[in-house]
């Protein structure tokens, strides 16, 4: 859906908070402040939208020329594409503030009982305590197996530890927060690098686990954790192999709360299977139950983007151990080993700016 398109929408959202306003005002007159809300509301909404439409028609003129130049591999030319990248990002987060704003009123309209979680579907099953303490082990016992030791994890993490001191640095050092933090190896090795960081995991198997380590991981809902956090508090928020767990909803959901949560200069840092290696779409992917499904690399670039995040940085990491001998085998075409044996994991990384301009 084009931006504009969102915009009509959100404006027709304002004239139904108008109304609700107006009964509010009637009734009770419990929300004396959605006035000056709504007006602001609406003052952004005015303000961003013939901009927002110069500037995304200017982008679609880019992008075409864009096409055409690409063999020239114009230096100037990229330079402006960049420049303009970053002004729709500004844009982006100006709308992603709006919606969080309706989402506020909204939640506040409908009472106490209202939450900034997205709706999930009621469960099939009865709640059980002792099938959930089972599935609880299950789970860490599939993780010891086949997810790799402590020590492994963390060799292959720290690939991202570059990213996150200068985060640390950019932000006065505020806390780093890890969502689904499992066992808790990422905090770990942020703990040896003297980073304040915390975790949030539903699994109190894998909680008790790293606590007994004396990292600070605490039992909860990362969405509710999340939602409770203070506005530009964190200087990270990454989630390792969480998003193929969770609806696609959720992860929307999360990924503009963060652009919210973040401190300018902050990051939020995604990663899962890249299943554009076939063997992990077709085979690895499924030998965890919990996996949804997969989220690629264009869906969450251009999420990442939507939220306002900018630059956005993608990576493929974490080839299969013998990809280079397979690389150089005589008779395997390169492309088909690459697909085969390339990049096991992929990273999304998006810096929230430090300006707004």
């Amino acid at each position: 859906m084009k931006p504009l398109k969102k915009i009509e929408r959100y404006i027709a959202a304002l004239f139904k908070l108008g109304r609700t306003e107006w009964m509010a005002k009637q009734s009770q007159r419990k929300l004396p402040e959605i006035e000056n809300q709504v007006a602001d509301i609406r003052k952004i909404t005015s303000d961003h939208a013939h901009d927002l439409d110069k500037t995304w028609s200017s982008i679609d003129a880019l992008e075409n020329a864009h096409d055409a130049l690409v063999d020239r591999q114009d230096v100037r030319f990229d330079r402006q594409m960049e420049q303009y990248k970053a002004g729709i990002s500004v844009m982006s987060r100006s709308i992603s503030d709006l919606t969080q704003r309706l989402d506020r009123l909204m939640m506040r309209e409908a009472g106490p009982t209202a939450t900034t979680q997205p709706a999930q579907d009621s469960p099939v099953l009865p709640s059980s305590e002792g099938f959930t303490a089972f599935k609880d082990q299950f789970y860490n016992r599939l993780e010891n197996r086949y997810r790799g030791s402590r020590s492994e994890i963390a060799r292959r993490l720290r690939i991202y530890l570059p990213d996150v001191e200068a985060a640390v640095m950019r932000t006065d050092k505020k806390p780093v927060m890890d969502l689904g933090c499992g066992r808790g190896e990422w905090l770990e090795l942020l703990s040896e690098m003297n980073i304040e960081a915390f975790g949030v995991d539903t699994n109190p198997v894998q909680i008790a686990e790293g606590q007994e380590l004396g990292l600070d991981l605490r039992l909860g809902d990362a969405l509710k954790m999340l939602a409770e956090a203070e506005t530009g508090s964190l200087s990270v928020i990454s989630a390792h192999h969480l998003i193929e767990h969770l609806p696609f909803d959720m992860v929307a959901w999360i990924t503009r709360e963060a652009i919210r949560v973040l401190a300018p200069g902050g990051i939020l840092l995604f990663e899962t299977p890249d299943t554009r290696n076939v063997l992990v779409g077709a085979t690895t992917f499924h030998t965890d139950p919990t996996h949804l499904k997969p989220m690629p690399e264009q869906v969450m670039g251009v999420l990442f983007e939507t939220a306002g995040f900018h630059p956005v940085d993608i990576r493929h990491l974490n080839a299969h151990e013998r990809f280079e001998e397979f690389m150089a085998k005589p008779g395997l075409d390169d492309e088909i080993a690459f697909l085969m044996f390339g990049p096991q994991d992929l990273c999304v990384l998006g810096t929230k700016p430090l300006t707004e301009s």
